[in-house]
């Protein structure tokens, strides 16, 4: 079944575009690697600026607990700052719509559409001040 959890390695690496944080994960998004997801992404979301964004494209589960923690994520980001995720497998944007997360946070299919939408409204608040 290609909803099953593969076994693949979780990695979790953060990088700073500028002012936006990028967080590119690979592997099985569940239970055991939820921990190891929160003590990275808790961080860079409370110091992204530039906004967030979570480059999903190698993740291979996506778990219901991990979507929480994506939420929990993106309430944390500073004001004015937008999350977005990358994703393009169907393992992991089925998830991501039916559990509605795509109506708090865009998903794209690239890296740097998603970094351009984040950037965009960090760009908006310093064009406001």
């Amino acid at each position: 079944m290609p909803d099953e959890p593969t076994g693949a390695p979780f990695e979790i690496v953060a990088a700073a575009h500028d002012a936006t944080q990028v967080l590119t994960v690979r592997g099985e998004l569940d239970l055991d690697t939820i921990p190891e997801l929160s003590a990275v992404a808790f961080p860079a979301a409370d110091t992204a600026r530039g906004g967030l964004v979570v480059d999903l494209t190698d993740v291979s589960f996506l778990s219901s607990s991990a979507i929480t923690v994506l939420v929990r994520v993106c309430d944390r980001l500073p004001d004015a700052s937008r999350m977005a995720l990358v994703a393009v497998d169907g393992v992991v944007v089925r998830p991501v719509q039916l559990s509605g997360i795509d109506r708090v946070m865009a998903t794209f299919t690239t890296l740097p559409d998603a970094v351009a939408h984040v950037r965009s409204a960090a760009l908006d608040t310093e064009v406001d001040r």
